[in-house]
């Protein structure tokens, strides 16, 4: 019997052991998911770049229609700066996602040497914070499209 129970708790111990990731692993885990969310987050900045400038071009297109043409221009230039706030407002809502997603990979992977409830507690605390973000995200982009909407 009491062999039985030692056998158990060996394996239990063991089995234990393989869930969960040594500091090491997951602080390549850890490092990983920063260079990604590096990675992501410069390639939507660079997107943005690109937005930001062919709009700042379509507006000063759009001035110098004005300067010629009063009436007719005005109306295009406020169209093309209302198009240019709605595309610069999409640009820096894909950046804020990559960042909140970014630091949510990250976090999350720093839970990877926790177990049970406390793993548990991590990895909600992460997807949390994430959904907060996203949030905020969500609200200064909208609020950006409601001024460009009615943008004169």
């Amino acid at each position: 019997m009491i062999k039985n129970v030692l056998t158990m708790a060996v394996i239990a111990a063991m089995t234990l052991a393989g869930c969960q990731e040594t500091p090491t692993e997951t602080a390549k885990d850890v490092s990983a998911a920063r260079k990604d969310a590096a990675q992501n987050v410069d390639a939507a900045r660079q997107d943005k770049d690109e937005v930001v400038a062919k709009a700042n071009d379509q507006v000063a297109d759009a001035r110098q229609d004005y300067a010629a043409t009063d009436t007719n221009a005005r109306a295009k230039l406020s169209k093309a700066e209302s198009e240019a706030m709605v595309k610069t407002a999409q640009a820096d809502f894909d950046i804020a996602m990559a960042q909140a997603t970014g630091r949510a990979d990250v976090d999350k992977e720093k839970c990877g040497a926790m177990v049970g409830v406390e793993k548990d507690a991590c990895i909600s605390a992460a997807e949390a914070a994430l959904a907060s973000e996203q949030a905020a995200a969500v609200a200064t982009r909208d609020a950006v499209l409601v001024v460009a909407e009615q943008h004169d």
